[in-house]
C-alpha cells in the first residue's frame, strides 16, 4: 500500500509538476492561514519574497560586497556632491 501511493505520488510529480507543486503550496498556504491569520500570512510571503529576491541578486552578482558596490544606494552616494 505504501509503496503504491509513493509511486502514484511520483508519477504525479514527474507529469504535473506545476500542478503538484501549486496543490501543496494552496494547502500549505490555507493550512498557515488557519493557524496565524490572513494578514500575518501575507506578511510571511512578503518577507520571504524579499529575501528570495536579494538571495537571486546575490547569486547573480557573485557576492555581497559586489551587490552592495551595484545597488542604487551606493550610486546615489556617489551623485552627491
Amino acid at each position: 500500500m505504501k509503496e503504491n501511493l509513493l509511486r502514484v505520488l511520483q508519477e504525479q510529480w514527474e507529469n504535473h509538476r506545476g500542478r503538484t507543486a501549486g496543490l501543496l503550496l494552496g494547502a500549505l498556504f490555507g493550512i498557515f492561514v488557519l493557524l496565524f491569520g490572513f494578514w500575518s500570512m501575507v506578511f510571511i510571503i512578503l518577507c520571504a519574497g524579499i529575501g528570495m529576491y536579494i538571495g537571486l541578486r546575490v547569486e547573480r552578482v557573485g557576492s555581497w560586497s559586489e551587490l552592495l558596490d551595484t545597488s542604487a544606494l551606493s550610486r546615489f552616494f556617489r551623485r552627491m556632491p
